[in-house]
């Protein structure tokens, strides 16, 4: 997190799963990649998700193999001796292409999720971003997409009403 942006961290938790996080604006800020929507290699990351499942990941439907931080981690074989500190903007590794455009209607900014050790007013902060009715996110705040044309959201350090 306190690499130049555009660096990947990745870190362990719970001794046995990884977190992929890409550092962005400044020092200690980084962006948590919490889910996102398989387009490729679908049989490979069924593989790699059911490494200890008996079907072998071949049940896993599509919204659920990469809803989750570690659960992604896993479908992509991203584990911190060979991605942590790995620059995204010349990597052969891993890159981030250009997606579609989001409008901020659909941007759902509610409290994070598994945080709660962390203390009341941390776990309470709305620093938890996806798109509003997405399939590929782990939980949705069903609450918060019904309110969020008042969210106001944050956008290259400029925060949008």
């Amino acid at each position: 997190m306190f690499m130049k942006p555009g660096t990947a961290y990745v870190y362990s938790i719970y001794g046995m799963y990884y977190c992929f996080n890409i550092s962005s604006d400044g020092d200690g800020a980084a962006v948590l990649v919490r889910a996102l929507e398989p387009l490729e290699g679908i049989d490979l990351m069924r593989k790699f998700r059911g490494f200890k499942r008996q079907d072998k990941g071949q049940l896993l439907k599509l919204k659920d193999l990469c809803n989750g931080p570690s659960k992604l981690c896993q479908a992509f074989q991203i584990n911190k001796d060979e991605l942590n500190t790995e620059d995204l903007t010349n990597s052969s590794v891993l890159w981030l292409e250009k997606g579609t455009s989001i409008s901020e209607s659909d941007i759902v900014q509610c409290k994070r999720i598994g945080i709660d050790g962390a203390g009341k007013d941390w776990a309470d902060k709305p620093l938890r971003f996806y798109i509003k009715n997405e399939i590929y996110v782990s939980v949705r705040n069903k609450v918060a997409e019904l309110s969020t044309v008042s969210n106001n959201v944050m956008v290259n350090g400029t925060e949008h009403v």
